[in-house]
C-alpha cells in the first residue's frame, strides 16, 4: 500500500492482479476430456500430487486463511519496510484487537516518531527531524519554538479526538491487514523456514512485480511474512500473536495536546 503522510496503512497495497488462466476445455472433444478427468483424478492420489500442507486448497485460499488468522489474533506485532511516495518508510507496531498499541515508525529524510495509543489518548514522541517536516511553512522564530517545545517529549492528545483518526489508524488490525484481501491467481511455492517456523510460500504476480506470502504450516496458519517487488517495494513479517500490548500512559514530562 502506498502512505500518505504517517499512515504506512496504504504502504503495502499491490494493485489489480492478473486473473488466473485455465485450460480452454470447450475444445476438446468428449473423448479427450474424460482422459483428462481420469489423469487428473490419479495424479491426485499419486504421490507427488498436491500432498503437502494445505493440500487441496488452493493458494489463494490459503492466502485467505492466513489473513483470516491474523484478524482473529487478539494481538500481533508487526515489523518492516514498506514506502511512502518511493520513499523508505521503516515500522515496529504492536497492534491489539481492542486498538491499544505502541511502535514506532522512522521514515528516511522525514524523522522518526514513537507511538502510544490506548483507550483513552494517543501519544506521540517525534524527533526534532521530524518536526521540521511539520513546521517548514512557519517563520523560523516560531518554528524553532514549537520543535523546541515539542521534540523529544510526549505529546497526548484524545484518542476519539479528530486529530488522532491518523494515527489511531495505525492501531487498527484490519487496516493493517486489509490490502491482501485480493489473492488471486497466487500459486504454491515451497516449503521454506520463515520467523523459526516452517512456512508455505505463495507468490502472486502484481502490475509491476510479485507479491510473496510466508504462511505457518502448524498450528495455526498465520501470514508471517509478505514481501512484494516492483515500484513500491515492501518487507514485513508479522509475529506475537496474542501477546499483551502494553499500552501504559508513559511518564515524566507529557505536553497535553487538548489543554
Amino acid at each position: 500500500m502506498r502512505t500518505t503522510g504517517t499512515r504506512p496503512t496504504d504502504v503495502i497495497s499491490t494493485g489489480p492482479r492478473p486473473a488466473g488462466t485455465r485450460p480452454a476445455a470447450a475444445a476438446a472433444t468428449a473423448a479427450t476430456a474424460a482422459t483428462l478427468f481420469a489423469l487428473t483424478a490419479l495424479t491426485g492420489c499419486l504421490p507427488g500430487g498436491d500432498s503437502g500442507p494445505f493440500a487441496g486448497l488452493s493458494a489463494s485460499k490459503v492466502a485467505d486463511k492466513s489473513v483470516t488468522a491474523l484478524r482473529t489474533a487478539s494481538s500481533l506485532t508487526v515489523k518492516g519496510t514498506v514506502r511512502d511516495e518511493g520513499k523508505p518508510m521503516r515500522l515496529d507496531m504492536a497492534v491489539s484487537k481492542s486498538g491499544d498499541c505502541k511502535g514506532s515508525i522512522s521514515m528516511a529524510d522525514q524523522g522518526s516518531f514513537e507511538v502510544i495509543r490506548n483507550a483513552d489518548y494517543v501519544y506521540i514522541k517525534a524527533d526534532e527531524a521530524f518536526y521540521r517536516t511539520q513546521v517548514n511553512d512557519l517563520p523560523k522564530d516560531q518554528a524553532d519554538a514549537a520543535v523546541a517545545m515539542l521534540a523529544g517529549h510526549w505529546v497526548k492528545s484524545k484518542a476519539a479526538g479528530e486529530d488522532s483518526k491518523e494515527l489511531s489508524a495505525l492501531c487498527d488490525l484490519d487496516e493493517l491487514t486489509k490490502e491482501f484481501d485480493d489473492s488471486s491467481g497466487a500459486k504454491k511455492g515451497k516449503v521454506v523456514k520463515e520467523g523459526g517456523q516452517d512456512a508455505l510460500t505463495l507468490t502472486t504476480s502484481t502490475t509491476d512485480g510479485t507479491e510473496e506470502l510466508y504462511v505457518a504450516t502448524h498450528g495455526t496458519p498465520y501470514l508471517l511474512r509478505a514481501v512484494e517487488t516492483g515500484k513500491e517495494p515492501s518487507d514485513i513479517s508479522f509475529s506475537g500473536f496474542n501477546e499483551p500490548v502494553k499500552a501504559e500512559a508513559p511518564t515524566g514530562d507529557v505536553v497535553d495536546a487538548d489543554g
